[in-house]
């Protein structure tokens, strides 16, 4: 069953929901559709700080148990950061 998935630029920024595949997984095709130049996923773990999504041949695959109710802060290569300052 799909699901949507609460993804940010930023973690101070409104999230905006991503379609999940009928397998749980996200599509980094899906993400950069919405965010030009992202290459992948994490979020806060409140234990362990921050934690990444494992991303294998361009599918994002879901973190625990399902995307749940978290907020995923998009990562980008160093250089286009440092292009978009």
């Amino acid at each position: 069953v799909s699901e949507d998935t609460r993804v940010t630029q930023d973690e101070n920024d409104e999230p905006i929901e991503i379609p999940s595949e009928d397998n749980g997984t996200v599509l980094l095709s899906t993400v950069t559709a919405q965010f030009l130049g992202a290459c992948g996923m994490c979020y806060r773990n409140p234990v362990s700080q921050w934690m990444r999504c494992q991303l294998v041949e361009e599918i994002l695959h879901v973190c625990n148990n399902g995307w749940g109710n978290l907020v995923y802060v998009l990562n980008y290569p160093k250089d286009n950061k440092r292009k978009m300052d």
